[in-house]
């Protein structure tokens, strides 16, 4: 690696030690993604204590391997800190002295970076014209299989250009607190959904979203738009019971809670005991009412709960597409066959609930998916298996569009996260 002496006069003593050890995190943060780890996970278990690292050195280890899995269908057969300068550059990102220190140990060029909205057949030219290499075609830069899972909703081209996006931090603030912290969170810079989803605020800077949590912890949670779409589509009534059937950590939960005005008979199962716990911190924490909670695996032939609800949410287990630009290592993780497997799971879930509704009741399926396998095909083979159940058009709560109740956030919407909402009533 470069010393000292020979790196830039503008760059600083340390930057060839930085871009050590983010090279060295990156290999070992990279293969365990290799074997099935989410990169998150992956680089905080290679940084171990991460005391002691700086803030300014997480922020640039996760830059750089979220760059490098964002770009891995571009720069894959290239080597590691190459192609990490080539993802870094495809990527719209401004040089740091770390990556400046790469570019100079390899003696390769720095390039002015890529104006931020360039189209990909653009930028693919300009990097093979800066470094000097051939990258692979811009069709290949997703696994094959997710064009035709996906082409109902969108092309391949708007689909890369859809994954290469970087969207903002969404907060949730509840409703009782909305008009209190309105003008402050616009003062901070943040940009308000308007009133396709009144209580949705987003922050591009993670610091502000940080301080933001720790001052209001007790009013603000992070939630992205198009998760805040999924409980705006159940509309919840004041006294009305519901059933949250895959609550998870209860982000759903505690805004069923909060979009009823805090009057909800609401039940919440997962398959997992520890997330029910966190529900009970998390309503706690927001002031809000107890819940029944009761670990329930809906796979498994399960003894459905007595009471006749007025709304079921399925929140299903999913491939995860819509999350692909904040999480762009699982393109990578996921397999067709994958899909599949999600599909005949998430079917038996709208299955296993569906007799515990009232008639006139409303079913709210949910996946922060994009393939045909988990959507579509999904509602059309429950509405064979449970004739007594229909769609119900909606709007698109983000356009205001008309729908058969099928309703497709796609990434970048918001902008956000992507989701595919199915709303149903049971009439029989």
């Amino acid at each position: 690696m470069t010393d000292a002496a020979s790196l830039p006069p503008d760059l600083p003593p340390w930057a060839s030690r930085q871009a050590a050890v983010c090279l060295s995190l990156l290999e070992r943060a990279i293969q365990r993604v290799q074997q099935g780890e989410p990169a998150d996970r992956a680089l905080r278990a290679v940084m171990g204590d991460q005391k002691k690292y700086g803030s300014r050195d997480r922020r640039l280890f996760g830059d750089a391997l979220f760059a490098w899995f964002r770009w891995y269908g571009a720069v894959r057969e290239i080597p590691m800190a190459r192609a990490l300068c080539v993802a870094w550059y495809l990527d719209a990102r401004p040089w740091v002295p770390a990556l400046q220190a790469i570019l100079n140990d390899l003696d390769l060029p720095c390039p002015e970076p890529v104006p931020e909205n360039t189209p990909l057949a653009e930028r693919k030219t300009l990097a093979e014209a800066a470094f000097g290499l051939s990258l692979s075609p811009v069709e290949s830069w997703l696994p094959e299989w997710v064009f035709d899972e996906t082409k109902a909703w969108t092309t391949p081209e708007a689909l890369l250009n859809i994954f290469i996006s970087r969207p903002p931090t969404w907060l949730r603030v509840d409703g009782e607190a909305r008009t209190e912290l309105h003008d402050a969170l616009l003062a901070d810079g943040a940009v308000w959904a308007g009133e396709a989803a009144p209580n949705a605020y987003a922050f591009d800077d993670p610091g502000k979203v940080h301080a933001w949590l720790h001052k209001h912890a007790d009013v603000l949670e992070v939630q992205d738009i198009a998760s805040q779409q999924v409980v705006r589509l159940c509309a919840p009534a004041a006294g009305q019971s519901w059933w949250d059937a895959c609550c998870g950590a209860g982000g759903k939960s505690l805004q069923l809670l909060d979009e009823s005005g805090r009057d909800l008979d609401l039940t919440c199962t997962d398959r997992r005991e520890h997330v029910l716990r966190e529900i009970s911190r998390r309503g706690r924490k927001h002031g809000l009412a107890r819940t029944r909670r009761y670990v329930l695996d809906l796979l498994k032939d399960p003894e459905l709960p007595n009471i006749p609800f007025d709304g079921i949410l399925v929140d299903a287990p999913c491939s995860g597409q819509g999350t692909w630009p904040r999480n762009p290592d699982a393109a990578w993780r996921t397999e067709e066959r994958d899909i599949r497997q999600y599909s005949r799971r998430q079917l038996k879930m709208l299955e296993a609930v569906s007799p515990a509704l009232k008639v006139g009741g409303r079913l709210v399926y949910s996946v922060c998916a994009l393939t045909r396998s988990e959507t579509t095909d999904v509602v059309e083979a429950f509405l064979i298996t449970r004739p007594g159940f229909k769609l119900t058009p909606v709007a698109h709560p983000l356009t205001g569009e008309p729908t058969d109740g099928r309703v497709q956030i796609l990434p970048g919407q918001g902008p956000g996260d992507g989701m595919f909402i199915a709303v149903f009533a049971k009439e029989a």
